[in-house]
């Protein structure tokens, strides 16, 4: 492949060096300009002297067609460069060509014989394999009789064993099932009487849990008609009352964070104008008292209160 890179390259350079010298001498011939005859003129004293060179018409046509000829001789070397540096370029491209194509014929040759090369291994890997296979089947072959007849030893050994075992499972069975019926008869009499003793216990626990509940709600509901008066009382103590009022009441609906602090009061029934000064008298006392016992607040948290104002 270097060789015929070569010959190409030395090929291109030899086309290039003769254009340009034929390209010299047809721009040499054409620019060069011919000889033009000469006219002297002399003039001295009183002897007047011409000399003139006349122009010769047979010169000026063979300069003409001197020049025609070389046009014409440069035309044809041009041609003829031409030709040549087609041939040239067509000679390059056939070597570009069977270059190219001995390249794809090695490539194909390549590739025939790794295939070849290939399917020879893959063909001698099948045949180990397929001897190897046969070698082990049988060898299992030979292995899986020899299993059989352990088996078939061992199978007897055990069913010998298994009916000696099955007499003596049979008698430690009856022994078992008689122990386990006197222990059942033991274990349901303890379970019974655990029963009954946790469920006296659990009667007792009851009765003392609702005995404590009883008296915790009763505390509870003493807190809460306690802080009840409290909050009453907080109310009257802001509440701005006149004689008009008098025998009038209103019921709010109240409702208190844990702190006490009214979030929101508003008027459920009962005269309006109580109701907006009890309302006002509310807001004006912004916290009203609350335990701090979760069971009585959570029972203050909201309240329906019934206001009603007194004279003296």
């Amino acid at each position: 492949m270097s060789s015929e890179t070569n010959v190409i390259k030395a090929a291109l350079s030899s086309v290039t060096l003769h254009v340009v010298i034929v390209g010299g001498l047809v721009a040499g011939a054409v620019i060069t300009p011919p000889k033009k005859p000469t006219l002297e003129v002399t003039l001295a004293n009183d002897k007047p002297i011409v000399k003139a060179a006349m122009v010769n018409n047979d010169d000026v046509q063979k300069q003409v067609e001197r020049l025609k000829k070389e046009k014409a001789d440069a035309k044809r070397a041009e041609e003829l460069r031409q030709k040549k540096l087609k041939e040239e370029q067509k000679r390059i491209r056939d070597l570009e060509r069977q270059r190219k194509k001995k390249q794809a014929e090695k490539r194909a040759a390549d590739r025939a014989a790794k295939k070849a090369r290939d399917e020879a291994a893959k063909q001698k890997k099948a045949a180990e394999d397929a001897i190897k296979k046969a070698k082990a089947k049988q060898r299992a072959e030979a292995e899986k009789a020899k299993k059989i007849k352990a088996e078939r030893i061992r199978q007897e050994k055990a069913a010998a064993e298994a009916k000696a075992k099955r007499i003596a499972a049979e008698k430690a069975a009856k022994a078992k099932a008689e122990r386990l019926r006197k222990e059942k008869l033991a274990k349901e009499k303890a379970a019974r009487e655990q029963r009954e003793r946790e469920e006296a216990l659990a009667k007792e626990l009851a009765e003392e849990q609702a005995a404590l509940a009883k008296a915790r709600q009763a505390k509870v509901m003493t807190e809460v008609q306690k802080y009840t008066s409290l909050i009453s009382a907080t109310i009257k103590r802001n509440w701005v009352t006149d004689q008009s009022m008098k025998g009038k009441e209103c019921v709010l609906n109240i409702r208190l964070a844990s702190s006490g602090f009214v979030t929101r009061v508003t008027r459920v029934s009962g005269d309006t104008i109580v109701c907006q000064s009890a309302i006002a008298a509310v807001q004006k006392a912004s916290t009203l008292p609350m335990s701090k016992d979760p069971q009585v607040y959570a029972k203050l948290k909201e309240i329906n209160l019934t206001v009603q104002p007194e004279f003296d």
